[in-house]
């Protein structure tokens, strides 16, 4: 039985099409499909890590939302945001208008959570694997997604492939954002509506 288990509600947001449905797939039933339904709506999961904080091991229990990014449904996915203490904004490295709307989401997140004291936000870039193969599909540039999370107070996770990563990968850096979580907002059980700034992290290197 563990004690002080922690509780974050984290969600996965980015345009249609970014990659956010494979990634929430490969994390949570370790498979990769190569054609998915774009989602509508909300799908949830709920996943448990091992994280070690100064305070010793600590057990923490992530509920995951996959959002829509059509922008017909952008008002639900919007809604799913708040009590969100991580939040995952993911963008196409191949296509450079996913990367332009990040602000958008940045405005919706603050819009509906406030500054950024209460949550984190994390940054990554997919489908490296097809810029591997053919570097003239690049429209974005990793200095500038760099750039943008120093600028943004966002954690940079780094550029990535959901297709090829390593599930085992892919946890050990979802466990690593949420020992980030747990340095700025701490607490023995951090519930959805209380949590309040402690210890800030000034963390920008990638993940990935």
């Amino acid at each position: 039985m563990w004690k002080n288990k922690l509780s974050y509600k984290m969600t996965v947001l980015g345009d249609t099409g970014v990659g956010k449905t494979s990634l929430f797939k490969k994390l949570v039933k370790g498979i990769y499909e190569e054609k998915t339904i774009s989602t509508i709506g909300i799908d949830k999961k709920t996943l448990n890590f091992k994280i070690n904080t100064s305070d010793g091991e600590k057990e923490a229990e992530i509920t995951l939302y996959d959002t829509a990014g059509q922008e017909k449904f952008r008002s639900i996915s919007v809604s799913y945001f708040r009590d969100s203490k991580g939040l995952v904004m993911v963008y196409d490295i191949t296509r450079n208008e996913t990367f332009e709307n990040l602000g958008d989401w940045l405005k919706d997140i603050i819009e509906n959570l406030g500054q950024k004291e209460n949550y984190l936000i994390i940054l990554l870039g997919n489908k490296l694997d097809i810029v591997e193969e053919n570097p003239d599909k690049r429209e974005v540039e990793e200095k500038d997604a760099k750039e943008y999370c120093a600028n943004n107070n966002i954690l940079w996770g780094g550029e990535c492939s959901v297709k090829v990563f390593d599930v085992d990968k892919l946890k050990s850096l979802f466990k690593e954002f949420v020992e980030e979580m747990y340095k700025k907002l701490g607490g023995d059980k951090v519930k959805e509506k209380d949590t309040t700034l402690k210890n800030p992290t000034k963390k920008k290197k990638g993940f990935c």
